[in-house]
């Protein structure tokens, strides 16, 4: 079954979304720019998660997936510029997962252009994926960064 065929009853799904799309301080870096692009994306999800619950109209929904998307594309090139100037090893597989990421959401962004309604169950996917690529991925990298200005 794919990631974004799930059928979830929205009321768990709400209720689950709720603490995966907020920011956590066990999320910081260390590194300012990437903190704060990671604070963003959180605070847009949980936007977009807010207007899904109060019934948006689709406009707001739709304008509300283009603006994730266009942060997490954002996000992604500002990351994988620190990690290709710092020739850090783990680089390819880690712009892999951000390709993963950027797809995912382009998927749903096709799936809204085709008439197809978003629940709350997809946002809470979303942010998932990023709790856990910022624990295990992003964490990794910016120890790496660190080390390079302490040695």
């Amino acid at each position: 079954m794919l990631w974004y065929s799930l059928r979830v009853d929205p009321a768990p799904a709400l209720r689950r979304a709720c603490p995966l799309v907020r920011w956590r301080r066990q999320f910081e870096t260390g590194l300012e720019p990437i903190d704060q692009q990671h604070r963003e994306l959180f605070d847009a999800l949980a936007r977009l998660g807010g207007e899904l619950a109060a019934g948006a109209p689709k406009d707001q929904l739709d304008e509300g997936l283009a603006f994730v998307a266009r942060h997490l594309i954002k996000h992604c090139q500002t990351e994988e510029t620190l990690m290709k100037e710092a020739g850090f090893p783990g680089r390819i597989v880690h712009a892999n997962q951000h390709q993963d990421l950027v797809l995912r959401v382009r998927d749903l962004q096709y799936r809204r252009a085709k008439g197809q309604e978003l629940g709350p169950e997809a946002v809470a996917l979303v942010g998932e994926w990023l709790d856990h690529h910022i624990c295990e991925s992003d964490l990794a990298m910016a120890g790496y960064l660190k080390s390079l200005h302490t040695a």
